[in-house]
């Protein structure tokens, strides 16, 4: 009886240690009829996909900072610092000590580790010739690189009033929703604030059913982990308390859907999600040519009518959502192409003026833009002058060249700053706001796009392309005077790169040297 009892604490205890084990991995057991842990239906499982085999995680918190240091634990640090491009070397000084940063770009410059005391107060300051930073005042309790991006003391302020410096988080359905629903996202929106973000943004998804119809379908009643009105408000509640504002965009996708997605692995499932996209895509494109070539047609009229009976829905809940949270902008769906034909100005004013009726935001439509967008013709929108801004989802090719040189990036971005965005809000006179899908890929100034939440092994990283790309973007538009607001897109909720995804070629700007561009040119910018 004795050795029965010793052998039941054995087994008890080999479970308490194997439970533990289990949860600092982030590790999920396959689907069986026991239950699952309370760590699981989170990073390990694709959206919405409770029967995909889970793969254990790095020991590394998922959703927070590298582990602490412990206060007076002597570290060597990396330094890692965005300053407007200067020809003079660049010095840091730390507590007194002068260090020599290594140029990677006239913008961009590194230092390989300086000895610090975690906790203990650190004073730094930049220096280029005659000009220099802010003084800076702070402390590292992690053993992580000391980063900064800042501009001189003598640079020109840009004086933008209400301008929108933010970061939309990544689309990633349960993914995102899980640990908005367990409170595991502060450490991203604090991650958030520190790379310059004022304004949050989220992407809000309803998803084509049968789209010859069309049907669209609420998401968050099909599958469990998917977003919900009770999910936006939650995430409202935590942003503002985050001192952000929130920016909610609207988006219908050709998600695949309970009966489409059972029994695939990861790769299989992000492989058939985009051939979906792909045929869906391509008959909404259609659609929208056949109603500016036959404008006429009954079963054109007749497919867009329903289209807007079937979309109306989704943008009421999405203005009532925000009504009631306290949402400052609302946009009207984004890469809408199809439904954004000037042959649908009237069903567009109609929907404008029913969201008006709920909502007392801002409010904006979000339009892909690539090298060959026009806004005349059949793509001219009428409707355009009932918005308070127009949003700009930025998927231009600057190049083919691998790596072009900065001025060709900032002569290519001032090309269509002339091309297609002065005309632009010439017709309108409505601001414009950018979200900026730049990726840390290789030929990122081709803007390729390619899934980050598959394993995508044939991309390769260019981390300092990224960081090119939002350097011309404030050289060469900045300081027009039609930019109201600028958008990174796609920002990860994990601080590092699980081998799993392909967040490091991703355009999720954090923890890679593009934050610390856009922190500077954030902080170029005073929105008062």
């Amino acid at each position: 009886m004795h050795i029965a009892v010793k052998g039941l604490i054995g087994l008890v205890v080999l479970f308490v240690v194997a439970s533990a084990g289990m949860a600092a991995l982030g590790f999920c057991p396959p689907d069986g009829p026991w239950p699952q842990p309370p760590w699981c239906s989170s990073p390990g499982q694709a959206p919405g996909l409770p029967d995909l085999p889970a793969i254990p995680l790095p020991p590394t918190p998922v959703y927070g900072e590298a582990p602490a240091a412990q206060t007076g634990t002597p570290l060597t640090v990396a330094v890692e610092v965005a300053v407007p491009a200067t020809k003079d070397p660049v010095t840091l000084t730390l507590n007194g000590k002068e260090y020599p940063m290594e140029r990677v770009r006239d913008y961009y410059y590194e230092y390989p580790g300086v000895d610090i005391v975690s906790g203990k107060q650190l004073q730094y300051v930049i220096a280029s010739g005659d000009k220099k930073t802010a003084p800076v005042a702070t402390e590292l309790n992690f053993n992580t690189s000391l980063r900064s991006g800042m501009p001189w003391t003598i640079t020109p302020v840009l004086a933008k009033p209400g301008f929108q410096k933010g970061h939309v988080i990544m689309d990633a359905g349960g993914m995102i929703i899980t640990p908005l629903r367990q409170d595991r996202l502060g450490p991203t929106y604090t991650a958030m604030r520190e790379d310059g973000g004022e304004w949050f943004s989220y992407d809000y998804y309803w998803s084509y059913g049968d789209y010859t119809k069309p049907e669209i379908l609420d998401e968050g009643q099909l599958m469990s982990d998917h977003t919900t009105a009770d999910d936006l408000a939650r995430m409202a509640q935590q942003v503002h308390a985050k001192g952000m504002k929130f920016f909610l965009l609207t988006e219908l996708e050709w998600n695949l859907l309970p009966g489409e997605r059972e029994g695939l692995g990861w790769d299989e499932f992000f492989k058939k999600l985009n051939e979906k996209w792909d045929k869906g895509g391509a008959y909404d494109d259609e659609m929208g040519r056949r109603l500016s070539e036959h404008p006429e047609d009954p079963e054109v009229q007749a497919y867009w009518d329903r289209w807007f009976e079937e979309f109306t829905p989704f943008m009421l809940t999405s203005a009532d959502i925000a009504e009631k949270n306290n949402i400052e902008m609302l946009s009207l769906g984004k890469q809408l192409q199809g439904a954004m034909n000037k042959n649908n100005e009237k069903r567009w004013r109609e929907l404008i003026k029913k969201v008006r009726a709920v909502y007392h935001g801002k409010i904006t439509q979000t339009v892909y833009c690539h090298e060959s967008t026009s806004f005349e013709g059949g793509s001219d929108m009428p409707w355009f002058d009932e918005l308070d801004y127009i949003t700009i989802y930025y998927y231009n090719t600057f190049s083919e060249k691998e790596n072009p040189a900065m001025d060709e990036l900032v002569a290519s971005m001032e090309s269509f700053n002339r091309k297609q965005f002065d005309p632009l809000y010439a017709k309108y006179k409505k601001p414009l706001i950018f979200i900026l899908p730049f990726q840390s890929r290789d030929h990122a100034a081709e803007q390729d796009w390619f899934e980050p939440l598959a394993s995508s092994p044939t991309v390769g990283q260019d981390l300092m392309g990224q960081a090119d790309l939002y350097e011309a973007f404030g050289r060469s538009t900045f300081d027009e005077p039609w930019l109201a607001g600028v958008y990174t897109w796609g920002y990860w909720i994990e601080p590092g790169f699980n081998p799993k995804y392909s967040f490091e070629k991703s355009s999720s700007v954090r923890n890679k040297p593009a934050s610390l561009v856009i922190r500077k040119w954030f902080a170029l910018v005073n929105p008062a």
